[in-house]
């Protein structure tokens, strides 16, 4: 038994897909590669599969990851790249896939991420305390986010909705 490890994107139309759907698109997505996949046990088995963090609809998910178990490493995880992305809906796509080491853990353990925001004015007393504003452009900063703890909602709370552009996780 190995564990791929899916590092994809989120973009364009597919970033009003939400988390729990997005789980759904690529168990179906993994089944049409016809590799063999490990299943639980029991009455209802299904896809040993962990998403990562869960990303708020309408947000860019850039550097998302999903682990998929599997019965067998030796398919070049070039070929399942290639063919994963040509399953996956326009705005879905496989960035890079490997095969994690025995020392690696699914999921991984992701602590924190960077939230890109549109903003109109100085945003540094808006914030709370445990955020870092690691630069500001124009109309955008940059923010480290811890996400213990973590609601999109305290997020939009302080942004608003539509100012919310993209999220990289940082593991």
């Amino acid at each position: 038994m190995s564990i791929l490890r899916i590092i994809y994107k989120k973009e364009g139309k597919a970033s009003f897909i939400s988390s729990n759907y997005i789980g759904k698109i690529f168990e179906r997505a993994i089944r049409r590669l016809g590799i063999p996949l490990i299943f639980s046990q029991g009455y209802t088995r299904k896809l040993k599969i962990s998403l990562g963090p869960p990303l708020a609809v309408g947000v860019i998910g850039m550097n998302e990851v999903i682990d998929v178990h599997t019965a067998d490493s030796e398919i070049s995880v070039i070929e399942i790249r290639k063919k994963l992305n040509g399953f996956l809906p326009e705005g879905l796509a496989a960035m890079e896939c490997r095969y994690l080491r025995q020392d690696e853990k699914s999921p991984p353990e992701i602590k924190v991420a960077r939230y890109t925001v549109r903003v109109t004015d100085c945003i540094t007393s808006a914030i709370p305390d445990n955020w870092q504003v690691l630069s500001q452009k124009d109309d955008t900063a940059d923010i480290v986010i811890p996400l213990d703890k973590f609601k999109h909602k305290d997020l939009f709370s302080c942004f608003g909705t539509e100012n919310v552009i993209k999220r990289v996780l940082i593991f």
